[in-house]
């Protein structure tokens, strides 16, 4: 499934809702976190993406951009293909400047073992990159 879809995100919040060791480890953040991707058209990617959940619970998915988010992590379709694709850590993303997060850090870091399982999770979720990152 293409990358940031709804169908993408709706993958990643099934994921997460069944995987116990992440709803232990979320247990408390209680906050909506969404992703903007800025394109990289000389990539051949043109679109802007937004996609979002309610975390732990995952009951609440959308698309598009949200006034109401606790977390957004933005930043080049580029970067998240390298996080994706196991390349660059998200940490390491944002320590560079690749990423942008905006929201409370300090209560994100409460939650470290719940981040390190969301991300691990990202891995799982079939993706399909498009432009020049697509495999053929």
């Amino acid at each position: 499934m293409l990358a940031f879809s709804k169908e993408w995100i709706e993958a990643l919040a099934e994921e997460l809702k069944n995987d116990d060791e992440y709803q232990k480890a979320a247990e408390g953040f209680d906050s909506r976190f969404q992703f903007v991707v800025e394109p990289v058209p000389d990539k051949g990617v043109t679109e802007r993406y937004a996609v979002g959940l309610k975390a732990p619970q995952c009951d609440e998915v959308w698309e598009g951009i949200r006034k109401d988010v606790d977390y957004t992590l933005s930043g080049p379709y580029s970067i998240f293909v390298e996080i994706l694709n196991g390349n660059i850590g998200a940490t390491k993303a944002m320590v560079t400047r690749k990423l942008r997060l905006k929201g409370n850090m300090t209560n994100l870091l409460k939650y470290k073992r719940a981040i390190d399982l969301f991300v691990a999770a990202l891995g799982k979720v079939e993706t399909d990159f498009e432009g020049e990152f697509a495999t053929s």
